[in-house]
């Protein structure tokens, strides 16, 4: 279908709009996790979401994400602790261009000052405000100057 949608595109027949970001959530707590998708989904973006590192990990392999928004305080899975940090560093090797926001409830300057030191990356506090993380979102976006999933139309 994406495709079908380049080739009349590129014989001129149509002007494609961006396709939305496409968003993977992950929070252990599902009032979160739940809260963080309605503001995002009400902003126009595709969001999946996952309760924990497993199904994330699942997730991450086999779909396509230009951004992440990871809970830094999961829970261990079946007796292994992955860390919100962990996870990011997953998700950057299946998909490196990709934008993460990490939320935590701990906030402490030396979390800043790892958070600062790494490409389009951004360390939130909990709660979050659904109109700062729509902000943050097309911030990230403006930065990578597209939208990271969008095909290339050239």
């Amino acid at each position: 279908m994406v495709e079908a949608a380049r080739i009349r595109y590129m014989a001129g027949e149509e002007h494609p709009s961006p396709e939305p970001t496409r968003i993977l959530i992950v929070d252990a707590y599902g009032h979160s996790r739940e809260g963080l998708s309605a503001s995002l989904r009400g902003g126009g973006f595709v969001v999946e979401t996952a309760s924990g590192s497993w199904e994330a990990v699942k997730k991450v392999k086999e779909g396509r994400f230009g951004l992440a928004i990871i809970d830094l305080d999961l829970p261990p899975a079946h007796g292994v602790a992955v860390s919100g940090w962990d996870l990011a560093r997953i998700f950057r090797a299946f998909h490196c261009d990709a934008a993460v926001i990490l939320v935590t409830a701990d906030w402490r300057p030396e979390l800043k000052a790892e958070a600062e030191r790494l490409p389009r990356l951004r360390l939130v506090e909990k709660p979050v405000s659904p109109a700062e993380l729509r902000a943050m979102v097309k911030a990230l976006e403006a930065e990578h100057g597209a939208r990271p999933n969008t095909p290339d139309r050239s």
